[in-house]
């Protein structure tokens, strides 16, 4: 529940209006370099933009939530007061002007993302397909981990013999560092390549990566302190790259496709159990 018994009106207001200037200042800096020259603008001078994140973390703070919807819900409660309602307006037209800008970035340079919409998304992916194990670098193939059961401790979808696999696109070194940093207990694939990405229609974009809302969830971790995890900037490759969620039977086939339409975008558990039964069947009854 969002804190708010001692945010005034006169609080919400100013902070609102800091966030909203912040913003303003941001998208501004970030049209002049791009107008200025897109190629230097991309991909060096584009991080400018992730200045919001800071800056949601701090409106955050400052009237005492942790969540983006948290915020939402008071500046509802206030939204019948003039001074609230125009820094709201305000800021839902920031956030237009904000992914419209990226959306143009996006357009302009053609990015993977814009050239795999509309393709038609693989339904199958052959045991063969090959990949890089994430922890010993070992050259493997899908068909190893089709069929086993999950090591997580998810009762649900163990009972019904999923096991998960996260899959990147970037170099040993990195996905060493980035499973050590986490503690994630997957197994990692590698796909340098980007095949399988393709296959499944994920590409690079600025518009579902830098998103004003989008950035202004990541702002959540700043609230509480949580951090994300550091790597060494040489080791950084596409931080544009869309993700997804896809379940593949034990031969391959895909049960369920979800390719991310912002990087938090993931479908529930919920919508994983149906599409292992689709009829309804409940995990009890799974053999």
């Amino acid at each position: 529940m969002a804190e708010d018994a001692s945010v005034s009106e006169e609080t919400l207001t100013s902070a609102l209006t800091l966030m909203v200037n912040l913003g303003k200042v941001l998208l501004q800096t970030a049209k002049d370099q791009a107008e200025e020259s897109l190629e230097t603008f991309v991909p060096y001078k584009i991080t400018t933009l992730l200045g919001l994140i800071t800056a949601g973390a701090d409106f955050y703070r400052s009237i005492g939530v942790k969540k983006k919807s948290e915020a939402e819900d008071i500046w509802q409660k206030y939204y019948h007061h003039a001074a609230v309602r125009e820094q709201v307006e305000e800021l839902l037209q920031l956030e237009s002007e904000w992914d419209s800008f990226l959306e143009s970035v996006d357009r302009r340079l053609q990015t993977t993302d814009r050239q795999l919409s509309g393709r038609t998304i693989s339904d199958r992916l052959s045991p063969d397909t090959p990949f890089t194990d994430g922890r010993s670098g070992e050259s493997v193939t899908l068909g190893r981990y089709l069929g086993q059961e999950l090591e997580a401790h998810q009762a649900a979808l163990e009972a019904l013999s999923v096991r998960v696999l996260v899959v990147s696109f970037g170099g040993l070194e990195g996905a060493q560092v980035w499973l050590e940093q986490t503690g994630c207990t997957f197994d990692m694939l590698l796909d340098p390549q980007r095949k399988v990405y393709r296959s499944f229609g994920l590409g690079s974009s600025y518009a579902k990566v830098m998103g004003f809302g989008c950035l202004l969830q990541y702002s959540e971790y700043g609230a509480v302190d949580r951090d994300f995890p550091v790597v060494a900037p040489r080791l950084l490759e596409d931080i544009y790259q869309m993700g997804g969620d896809f379940l593949l039977d034990e031969a391959g086939k895909v049960l369920l496709s979800h390719p991310s339409k912002s990087p938090m975008d993931r479908p529930t558990v919920k919508a994983i159990l149906q599409a292992l039964h689709p009829s309804g069947c409940s995990a009890d009854s799974a053999e």
